[in-house]
C-alpha cells in the first residue's frame, strides 16, 4: 500500500513537469508579433516603372507632338477643318478675313509632309516667339515692297531667322493667321518673328509681343 502511494505521486509529478515543458516549447514557437495578413490578388502593386510613368504623364507637356492625326483632319481643307485643328494645339482663330488667306498653301504644306511621311511618327512643332511688325511702304521694311525670296510684302508673309524656320515654310501664328516664311531681317535672330500688317499705323499698334507659331511644315 506504501508502495503504491509512491507511484501515485511519482506519476503526478512527472505528468505536471511534461506539461510545463510542453508549455514552455509552444510558447517559445509563437512569433513575436502577429504576421501581416497575405495581400489580396486583387491588389495592385506599384513598382517603379508604375511611378514613372504616372511622374510622365503629370509633367507639362512640351513643344513637340507625336500622334495620330486621324481624329484630327478630314480630307477636305475647309475652314471647320482648320478650325478643328487649331483646337487641337489651344490656338485661337485668325482674328481678322485676312488671316485665312494662305490656309490652302498651309494645308497642301502640311498635308504632303504627313503623306511623305507616311506610316512613320509625325512630329509638329510649336513654338513661343517673340513677334514684332513691319509694314510694307518702305517704312519699316523694304523700300520696294518685296521680301527676301522676291515675294511681295503682304499680309501673311513673315520674315524669320532661317536657321530656326526655313524660308518657305508655311506657318500659324496665333490669332494673326496663317502665314509663310518668306522673308529675314537684319534684327530677326532665333525665335524672332516679324509680321507684316497692311499700314504702319497697324504694325505700331501691334508693337511687341509674345505669340505660339505652330510650324506647318
Amino acid at each position: 500500500m506504501h508502495q503504491l502511494r509512491w507511484t501515485v505521486l511519482f506519476a503526478t509529478v512527472m505528468g505536471c513537469a511534461v506539461s510545463v515543458v510542453w508549455l514552455a516549447m509552444a510558447q517559445s514557437t509563437q512569433p513575436s508579433s502577429p504576421s501581416q495578413p497575405a495581400p489580396s490578388k486583387s491588389e495592385t502593386v506599384q513598382g517603379f516603372e508604375d511611378v514613372i510613368r504616372a511622374r510622365v504623364s503629370r509633367a507639362p507637356k512640351e513643344t513637340w507632338w507625336d500622334e495620330s492625326l486621324d481624329s484630327l483632319f478630314v480630307p477636305e481643307n475647309t475652314k471647320e477643318a482648320w478650325l478643328k485643328v487649331l483646337r487641337a494645339f489651344n490656338l485661337n482663330p485668325p482674328s481678322r478675313p485676312e488671316g485665312w488667306k494662305f490656309a490652302n498653301y498651309g494645308w497642301l504644306r502640311w498635308r504632303g509632309a504627313l503623306a511623305s511621311r507616311a506610316g512613320g511618327s509625325r512630329r509638329f512643332r510649336l513654338l513661343t516667339m517673340r513677334a514684332t511688325a513691319y509694314c510694307p511702304n518702305g517704312c519699316c521694311g523694304s523700300s520696294h515692297g518685296r521680301t527676301a525670296t522676291g515675294r511681295r510684302a503682304e499680309y501673311g508673309i513673315v520674315a524669320v531667322d532661317p536657321r530656326v524656320i526655313p524660308l518657305g515654310t508655311a506657318l500659324y501664328v496665333d490669332r494673326y493667321g496663317f502665314a509663310i516664311a518668306a522673308d529675314t531681317g537684319r534684327k530677326i535672330k532665333g525665335t524672332r518673328i516679324d509680321l507684316c500688317f497692311p499700314t504702319h499705323r497697324e504694325a505700331l499698334r501691334f508693337g511687341t509681343r509674345s505669340v505660339k507659331v505652330l510650324i506647318l511644315r
